[in-house]
């Protein structure tokens, strides 16, 4: 072989690798999130550290709540046993996702239209209708929407970036009158203050809320009537570009649903029948409903 052909082979050789470190560098053949997760086995959530949604155990100091709990049982034959925790108030989940601190939100995020404009919401997996929280013996006689818009008196209380506010101005009630909260302590010491007369949240959290320590003096307004408002329904959330992420986690959900483990986990926060998502709920369909 002649030496120019030699040098024509070798250069043509070093024109390929340069080829493919370009297109490397280029994100042609960059690592995705759902790669890099089941490679290391690792996924790091956003969480509003709030029961019983996601949440950090006081005695064992090990990720749990609903969403981590789901979470972990679908992917755990796929190898992602390591769930990393970045804590953030309620308000702040989707922006951190959105600038990268976390890969998905585990944390109870309702699947919304506005929502769905800004991330890929996974397979809804329990409804969450709202609920209030009233003190014993329901003062005010609260059981609904209409209650509240009704009474000039009535102060209800929210978090901040949370459905139950869009629900309630849609039923009526005036902004004026609602007193809108970062964390969910502060709601409570506000309703027991006597600063707010009822506190609105979702029906999960409630329950847990309710079932734990520090509920003496609470209860639930039963029954509360939303009115025309949509019932929500909870999913861990990804970034848009993460739909390969957000594919192969609902593949697993859909087989975790029907199992004991799933049934299991419902049981264990207090979940039933009410918070079970019926059949032919969709994400697409959620994410494209009218007000």
């Amino acid at each position: 072989m002649s030496v120019s052909i030699v040098t024509r082979i070798a250069l043509l050789g070093m024109a390929a690798a340069a080829l493919m470190v370009g297109s490397g560098a280029g994100g042609a053949y960059a690592e995705t999130t759902k790669e890099r997760v089941l490679r290391e086995g690792r996924i790091v959530i956003g969480i509003h550290n709030r029961s019983p949604w996601g949440f950090r155990d006081d005695k064992t100091g090990e990720p749990t709540g609903w969403h981590p709990d789901i979470l972990k049982a679908a992917f755990a034959d796929l190898g992602v046993k390591n769930l990393e925790f970045q804590v953030t108030e309620f308000g702040a989940l989707i922006p951190g996702l959105l600038a990268g601190r976390f890969d998905a939100v585990a944390s109870g995020l309702a699947i919304t239209p506005e929502r769905c404009k800004q991330v890929a919401f996974g397979a809804p997996d329990l409804q969450a209708p709202d609920a209030a929280i009233v003190l014993a013996g329901n003062p005010k006689e609260i059981h609904g929407y209409a209650d509240i818009a009704a009474h000039e008196e009535i102060i209800m209380g929210a978090g901040r970036g949370s459905v139950v506010t869009t629900n309630a101005k849609a039923a009526g009630v005036p902004e004026s009158r609602m007193l809108l909260f970062p964390d969910i302590e502060s709601n409570l010491s506000a309703l027991r203050a006597g600063r707010i007369d009822t506190a609105l949240m979702a029906s999960p959290t409630v329950i847990g809320l309710l079932a734990g320590k520090g509920a003496e003096g609470l209860e639930r307004a039963a029954p509360f009537d939303v009115g025309q408002a949509h019932t929500n329904f909870a999913a861990i959330a990804f970034r848009k570009e993460d739909v390969d992420l957000r594919a192969v986690y609902d593949e697993q959900l859909a087989k975790l649903k029907p199992t004991e483990t799933f049934a299991a986990i419902m049981k264990k926060y207090g979940f039933g029948a009410p918070e079970a998502v019926p059949p032919g709920v969709t994400t697409a369909d959620l994410c494209n409903r009218q007000p």
